[in-house]
């Protein structure tokens, strides 16, 4: 005879019971609702799906150049919303235009733009962005202590020998065109006439360079305009600026407006050194670079070390 008392056994009877209809209930969700018959007509409320919908909308939109010292000069669209930019992307209209002389480029430049040149709206709008003009404090206690020559003892007071550790400082705009001005003129004053070229041969400058300064210390301003020929309005401005150092040098040495002289250029040929040097001898100011269109023209095309995919 069962040692199953009849407690036990109804213990058990209750819990199967519940067992089945818990089993009933959980497998109801998985049977059609009949009172939908088109379950295409029916969805659970997504409308928290429109807040990532909407991060890509925009309500204003305008083309801009990206003109960094870069060798391609991207025209580039801009999505603004509430007069923010908030992504940029090519226009795909670049087989659409011609140049002054009819020539027509291939559509096989889109996309056209680098991921840096379409995420520079962050470092505009970004917390480091640069808002105001700031100059380091030791060169600033330099300038307002009258310029003066700089010998081994004012550059380390002035931090000339350490600038990565030295701060720096907020000043205005009037304070900081003062400021470059003041340094340009002690510049041109330090390093101008006999005096200048002494200084200069005490420093170990070669009698070649000095010999091409003709007295002027103004040639002691090398200033670099950019890659040729991106930035003519923009880059080649400072060697416009290192021009218009002559009127300094006619106002420094006193001389006639002819025999006044501006600074030195450095040129991605020469001083700068990024091009080669026989470019200019040869082509002129701009590269005599393949373009895509005479590869793809070509019968015959022999590569070498580089990887065009």
């Amino acid at each position: 005879m069962s040692d199953l008392s009849r407690r036990q056994f109804l213990a058990i009877a209750a819990a199967a019971a519940g067992s089945g209809v818990a089993g009933q209930f959980a497998f109801s969700w998985l049977r059609a609702a009949k009172e939908i018959d088109n379950p295409l007509r029916w969805y659970p409320d997504r409308g928290w799906e429109e807040v990532y919908r909407d991060l890509y909308s925009y309500d204003g939109s305008f083309s801009f150049v990206c003109s960094p010292n870069c060798t391609h000069s991207c025209r580039v669209t801009a999505r603004t919303r509430n007069g923010v930019v908030t992504r940029l992307e090519p226009p795909y209209d670049v087989a659409s235009y011609s140049g002054l002389d009819g020539f027509q480029p291939s559509a096989h430049w889109h996309p056209r733009g680098c991921s840096k040149g379409y995420t520079i709206h962050r470092r505009v709008y970004g917390p480091y962005r640069l808002r105001y003009p700031m100059v380091r404090r030791g060169w600033k206690e330099w300038a307002e202590a009258g310029y003066p020559l700089l010998t081994p003892e004012l550059h380390r007071r002035y931090g000339f020998y350490s600038r990565g550790t030295d701060t720096f400082v907020r000043v205005s705009w009037d304070q900081a065109f003062e400021l470059a001005a003041g340094g340009f003129i002690a510049t041109a004053k330090h390093y101008s006439s006999a005096e200048g070229r002494a200084l200069l041969e005490q420093q170990g400058y070669p009698p070649e360079m000095l010999e091409a300064m003709h007295g002027a210390g103004t040639r002691t301003i090398k200033c670099r305009g950019g890659m040729g020929l991106l930035g003519v309005i923009g880059k080649y401005g400072l060697y416009r600026f290192a021009n218009m150092l002559a009127l300094l040098d006619q106002h420094v040495r006193g001389v006639d407006e002819r025999e006044a002289l501006g600074g030195r250029k450095w040129s991605n040929y020469t001083w700068h050194g990024d091009q080669a040097p026989g470019f200019p001898f040869v082509h002129g100011l701009q590269n005599a670079d393949c373009d895509m269109n005479d590869m793809r023209s070509s019968k015959l095309h022999i590569q070498v070390g580089k990887n065009l995919v």
